[in-house]
């Protein structure tokens, strides 16, 4: 029964359904995630089920979960198409009988996006190009078609890069617009990292002049470094995955520019990425020589110190127009 199996999850004794201490000593689960239709669904009975076994004496907690998150839903564009008239022809006479006084002049039938191809801003039908009218972006269903086959994209684009487009796309509580450009995207960044990995692991041979590594780096990018292991790890606390993916884009961007990054900002950056890109992780951790699975790696370290930002940003403007703006060191006098 779902609307009590973390009770089951937290004790399994073998002559009764739970055994009260032990499960008194793991619940309440911590953290609820779901999906908005689990709200009047499975959330609801839970509580009303715990309640009643804390009302007859059978457990003494009233609430089963202490924390609620509620994700939102995977979306898409729907589309359809008109059936050829022949169909419609034949399907008159019944819809007459069903609806007297009404005449039947078109049906739609909706379609699956990879039945379908766009072409100067419109939309068509692969099997004999005519065109598909594009409905509303609405939760991905069964009876709309308007669902993709995960295995496709995970093929050409591999697990990490779909994983990272779904986080990086939106707030998770917010609905998620399912995008080939973001994906795109999303494996665009993993080959970005794979190549600053590959530059500071250990070279293969001694002629190799393309892999580099230094010991020293831009104070400003090891602030950096430091800010975004802070921040990502916040923002992982606070399931706020896209903000983390931001921060982490920012980081990325900042080692390119770099010409003498650390071998710490890149080890950071692998870390920081591998709760979100596992796969990419373990193997730039494994090609950058370090033993063990990075899984089981502490997560970095950074100096609260170097969290201060020692610079603030002016705007000039004149006559109220905005003409240029100014780095200058923090605290000085307004004069």
């Amino acid at each position: 029964d779902s609307s009590w199996y973390f009770i089951r999850f937290a004790s399994q004794p073998k002559d009764r359904p739970f055994d009260r201490a032990e499960a008194e000593q793991w619940l309440p689960v911590g953290q609820y995630i779901g999906g908005v239709e689990h709200a009047i669904l499975h959330l609801l009975y839970a509580r009303f089920w715990t309640r009643a076994l804390e009302r007859i004496g059978k457990i003494g907690i009233t609430e089963p979960f202490a924390g609620l998150f509620t994700q939102g839903m995977v979306t898409h564009e729907t589309y359809q198409r008109r059936l050829p008239q022949t169909l419609i022809d034949e399907m008159a006479p019944q819809f007459a009988e069903q609806m007297p006084g009404h005449v039947l002049t078109a049906v739609h039938t909706y379609v699956s996006p990879d039945e379908i191809y766009k072409r100067d801003g419109k939309v068509f039908l692969k099997s004999d190009d005519s065109e598909v009218r594009v409905g509303r972006i609405e939760k991905m269903s069964k009876s709309k078609k308007n669902t993709v086959d995960p295995e496709d994209y995970l093929d050409r684009y591999g697990a990490d890069a779909v994983r990272w487009f779904m986080l990086s796309d939106s707030p998770p509580e917010r609905d998620l617009e399912w995008s080939i450009g973001g994906m795109e995207g999303a494996a665009r960044f993993v080959q970005r990292v794979w190549r600053q990995v590959v530059m500071f692991s250990p070279p293969v041979s001694a002629s190799s002049d393309f892999k580099y590594k230094v010991t020293g780096g831009p104070q400003a990018l090891a602030q950096l470094r430091h800010r975004t292991i802070a921040g990502v790890a916040g923002d992982i606390e606070a399931l706020q995955f896209n903000k983390a993916v931001a921060k982490l884009y920012g980081f990325l961007s900042e080692i390119e520019k770099s010409p003498l990054p650390h071998d710490d900002d890149i080890k950071a950056l692998i870390l920081l990425v591998a709760p979100m890109a596992p796969h990419l992780a373990e193997e730039a951790w494994d090609l950058l020589g370090e033993s063990g699975m990075i899984a089981d790696a502490a997560w970095p370290a950074h100096d609260p110190a170097l969290l201060v930002e020692d610079t603030v940003t002016l705007a000039i403007q004149v006559n109220g127009k905005l003409r240029d703006t100014i780095a200058v060191a923090r605290g000085l006098p307004k004069d």
